[in-house]
């Protein structure tokens, strides 16, 4: 009976003796989740219940006795340790920035310059479940290295009641989503204050209805996470609930969260006095942004449309990581102006001129990804190859422009070293590299020493990780139905699961059906063959969630466990539950092979490799995603017999039999052929290119420098010339736009003569004169720039201004050009006529061609 009586709760805070106040300073900054030293100190306290919390240094101290404590306080080897990890902290906080302190390049680095950051999703630390994967990851590996640089940047996100869903795989193999509430005063997460003490609440209205959001934040080293919450009893359950999930299924609830998102994240700057210079939007979630600044330009500060929407798109930074226009985030049309119809008409607009910013071909839905696009700049994808499909993806919004023209830029993603270094591999970097790849890790210089690491260290480092690794998972299935089914035997079954002297295979990510978990089960026969290899055996270790909606990603789930359990392989075939950053950590620093396989060329990035290549990891992939950059037969191995390949049956047989020759004709014979000291030494030469070549290119500092020099402070100096003596720059921009408006239509081309006749054969060399006669019809010829397009290859074109000469008459223009030959082979041209003001999204429009 006493379960039926319901009690009102409350949270005690332990009492810390005064000595080790420091201690709990220490675990309220993410910083501790990172740092080594940080790290081994939370664990000397005591090591099991650390690891029993998910390494929560704050749910630790709430575990430990206050005698326990006391006895801490008095111990003088560990207060000894707990001064030299706080003074290490104090000392990184106050560390002002390797970008402003000794780079000539960034020497004007704006005082004023302030960066917003906004994500749907932060993937901190495992103790923190308010991600889903890699977005998440990316997101918070952002945060932490605009730390580790002294950035000036802030982050804004939702904080998820229940958050990302655990998974539980049930006796029959099959995927169940189990919710667990998050106890936030069991996490470093910290409400924020108003003026007078109280929990800073905000208000935000969608539709007619006040909905109050609460205010939290999160310290990541020196960068602030601010989280909204709309989990108050003030709302009514509809509101009160948009936070409860991250990626929620419901459109509806989905929309709210993302207007709250924006919303909330915007009042939020207002309340705290946070003025940003530059927006960074990453993914079409936090489009609604551009709607909220909208209305601050037009209805709070007095600028036209035209006007506010010039100084959004020089401060908007927008990423995408979507490459199918299937996977970017858009709403039903009637959703939206249903909920938004009443904001939107306060920016001067109707709902019709404001779809037409979100429109794609999908004429019944709201793209939020087209509306960022259309709004921003500066804009990325996350890879080469990823930024490539995005401009052929998103190219009928600039359908003006030739194809390589659409202002979508590559940044590769990178990842954070400190979080994702094995600790056995960190020692020797530290010993061998020394204390600058931890704050200048895009120097490539410093990773050249990788190559002088003797063999048997770089090979004992990674053995006691694999080794770690395989004790870890085995704990992991003391708690799993897959291994405890069948009571009597599940402890003699799991303390033989893998092997740490065998050649070990991972793949771990988010098990969707273009990754293609199941295609080395393709050949069964064949797989097995090499499970059971006498004296070449290979393991597989398999880990990752389906979504709760996706059907196809749960039935590969269940499809190798039923491989392994059908073939008695469990100890050598293993699927770990449940999958997060604790158990990704383990597996990208712990297994020798990393593979992936997806469909070429859905995988936008793919950062699983990248920290599995630093720790000598070797990377066996499909040239996709990030994997083409970096690439060499030296440092991994690619699966290309697929390539250009369009029947997807053909293609998945033909790579599933290069990946099965790989694994047994070559990767395989290398990781078992030692010299007479048992080392694999073709193997370890291996390891050490891999490390070399991802640390180097493929680090999250080099991926801020990108940002940094290449949207960050480009954008801040636009904003600033646009601002200045009272917005003059802005507003002769908005004149240039408004003669255009009068002219263009009557701009046109009257003739264009040239010296050759295209229908006869060039020779590399020749000498091509044009001339262009334009009818400008009163217009300026100042307003107007005629280029000659000159098409070396599909991929390879240059741009060739022609000069004014002179006007043939009140309305007519003379422009001439001369131009050589380059190259052989099939080639193009044509002549187009646009403003001279050409950089600003706001005149792709305004561009005719010849032809």
């Amino acid at each position: 009976m006493k379960n039926n009586i319901k009690f009102k709760n409350f949270y005690v805070k332990p009492q810390m003796p005064e000595k080790l106040n420091n201690l709990m300073e220490l675990a309220q900054n993410i910083w501790s989740t990172w740092d080594s030293d940080a790290y081994n100190l939370f664990s000397r306290i005591d090591p099991i219940v650390f690891r029993s919390v998910n390494h929560n240094p704050i749910r630790l101290l709430q575990q430990i006795p206050a005698d326990q404590l006391q006895d801490l306080a008095q111990d003088s080897g560990f207060i000894n340790e707990l001064d030299q990890v706080y003074h290490k902290f104090r000392s990184y906080l106050n560390f002002t920035g390797y970008y402003r302190d000794q780079d000539e390049k960034r020497k004007d680095f704006d005082d004023d310059l302030t960066i917003a950051y906004l994500s749907m999703e932060y993937g901190l630390h495992e103790s923190l479940p308010i991600y889903s994967g890699g977005l998440g990851v990316l997101s918070g590996d952002h945060l932490k290295v605009a730390s580790d640089l002294g950035l000036p940047l802030i982050g804004f996100g939702l904080l998820y009641r229940y958050g990302y869903f655990s998974q539980k795989i049930n006796l029959d193999g099959t995927q169940k989503e189990v919710y667990i509430e998050n106890q936030w005063h069991s996490q470093p997460v910290q409400k924020v204050k108003d003026d007078l003490g109280n929990d800073l609440i905000l208000k935000i209205m969608i539709r007619n209805d006040p909905v109050m959001v609460k205010a939290w934040k999160i310290e990541v080293g020196k960068i602030s996470l601010y989280l909204l919450d709309t989990n108050l009893q003030i709302n009514n359950e509809k509101y009160r609930k948009i936070t409860d999930y991250l990626y929620v299924s419901d459109r509806e609830t989905r929309l709210l969260q993302e207007i709250v998102l924006a919303f909330g994240s915007f009042e939020l700057m207002q309340k705290l006095n946070i003025e940003p210079k530059i927006f960074h939007l990453n993914e079409g979630h936090n489009a609604f942004m551009i709607l909220r600044r909208l209305k601050h330009f037009i209805k709070e500060k007095g600028f036209n449309f035209e006007e506010a929407a010039k100084l959004i798109r020089k401060s908007t930074v927008f990423t995408t990581h979507t490459p199918v226009p299937a996977g970017n985030e858009e709403f039903e049309l009637k959703l939206v102006k249903y909920y938004l119809n009443d904001e939107i008409t306060t920016t001067g607009l109707n709902f019709e001129s404001f779809f037409k910013f979100g429109q794609t071909d999908r004429n019944d839905h709201f793209s939020m990804s087209a509306l960022a696009i259309r709004f921003s700049k500066f804009i990325n994808g996350v890879s080469k190859l990823h930024s490539q499909i995005s401009r052929q993806m998103w190219h009928n919004l600039y359908p003006e422009l030739y194809e390589d023209e659409v202002p979508i830029r590559a940044i590769t993603n990178g990842v954070h070293i400190q979080s994702w270094l094995s600790r056995p591999m960190t020692k020797i970097f530290d010993r061998y590299l020394g204390p600058d790849y931890q704050h200048m890790a895009e120097e490539k210089g410093n990773w050249e020493n990788i190559l002088t690491i003797p063999d048997d260290e770089i090979w004992q480092a990674h053995q006691l990780r694999k080794e770690q690794t395989i004790s870890f998972i085995r704990n992991r299935l003391k708690n799993s139905l897959i291994y405890t089914e069948q009571s009597s035997s599940s402890q003699q079954i799991i303390t033989k699961v893998l092997n740490s002297d065998h050649l070990i295979v991972g793949f771990a990510r988010r098990f969707a059906s273009y990754k293609r978990a199941n295609l080395i089960l393709k050949d069964k026969q064949r797989l097995l063959q090499l499970i059971k290899h006498s004296t070449r055996p290979v393991q597989f270790v398999f880990a990752g969630k389906s979504h709760p909606a996706d059907d196809k990603g749960k039935a590969m789930i269940k499809e190798i466990i039923d491989f392994a359990r059908e073939n008695n392989v469990q100890g050598q075939f293993v699927f770990v539950e449940n999958y997060d950053m604790n158990i990704a950590r383990h597996l990208v620093q712990g297994v020798d092979v990393w593979l992936n396989n997806p469909v070429k060329p859905l995988e936008a990035s793919g950062t699983s490799g990248m920290k599995a290549g630093m720790n000598g990891v070797i990377n066996l992939s499909i040239l996709d995603g990030w994997w083409p950059e970096c690439y060499q037969p030296e440092n991994g191995w690619a699966i290309i017999s697929g390539e250009n390949i369009e029947d997807q049956d053909v293609r998945e047989t033909l790579e599933a039999n290069e990946l099965y020759d790989l694994l047994e004709n070559e990767i395989s014979q290398l990781y078992y052929n030692r010299d007479q000291n048992g080392l694999p030494l073709d193997w370890i030469r291996k390891m050490k290119y891999s490390i070399r070549d991802v640390g180097r290119g493929f680090n999250v500092h080099r991926m801020l420098r990108n940002y940094l020099d290449d949207f960050y402070l480009p954008s801040s100096k636009i904003t600033d010339t646009l601002k200045a003596k009272d917005h003059e720059k802005l507003h002769k921009i908005n004149d240039i736009e408004t003669k255009l408006k009068v002219y263009w239509e009557k701009i046109t081309f009257d003739k264009v003569k040239m010296n050759f006749d295209e229908n006869k054969i060039l020779t590399t060399g020749s000498k091509i004169q044009v001339q262009a006669l334009l009818n400008i019809d009163g217009a300026s010829q100042d307003l107007l720039q005629v280029e000659f397009f000159y098409l070396l290859s599909q991929s390879n074109y240059r741009i060739l201004p022609l000069k004014f000469i002179r006007m043939e008459s009140d309305s007519k223009a003379m422009y001439e050009g001369n131009f050589k030959i380059s190259g052989a082979g099939r080639q193009g041209f044509n002549i187009r006529i646009r403003p001279k003001t050409c950089c600003s999204r706001e005149f792709f429009d305004y561009i005719k061609w010849y032809y």
